[in-house]
């Protein structure tokens, strides 16, 4: 890059992590995943039943109920900018979905545990 353009340059790593840490990165993973498709079962519900769906602001607003259930409780733990950033993908992704300008994008699909090892957050992890 020049000193007239903008860059924007990502990084893709793999840890080599102590077991309890690969653990809770695993969590981390794992939660994402969750938030991923309890968000997209909503959502596909309403489409089935003719009604409008949750965007980010109203997912991120059941994602802190979610906190406080106990069978949800691991969410607590999570980082909460892994939680808003995966919430704001599913809206991307159904924002995509329905794009006439983009007519290969499907509406999105769950994730499963073997294809979701990954989760963004912009904060340090500590």
């Amino acid at each position: 890059c020049d000193h007239n353009e903008n860059c924007c340059k990502a990084f893709k790593f793999q840890l080599k992590a102590t077991p309890a840490v690969s653990q809770q990165l695993a969590n981390f993973a794992g939660g994402s995943r969750f938030v991923w498709n309890k968000g997209l079962a909503l959502n596909l519900d309403r489409l089935e039943q003719k009604a409008p769906l949750l965007w980010y602001q109203e997912l991120n607003f059941w994602a802190t109920l979610w906190k406080q259930y106990d069978e949800c409780g691991f969410l607590r733990e999570l980082p909460s900018q892994a939680i808003q950033q995966k919430l704001k993908d599913l809206e991307k992704a159904f924002k995509d979905a329905f794009d006439k300008n983009q007519p290969l994008k499907r509406i999105p699909v769950f994730k499963k545990k073997a294809s979701a090892t990954a989760f963004a957050t912009h904060k340090v992890l500590r």
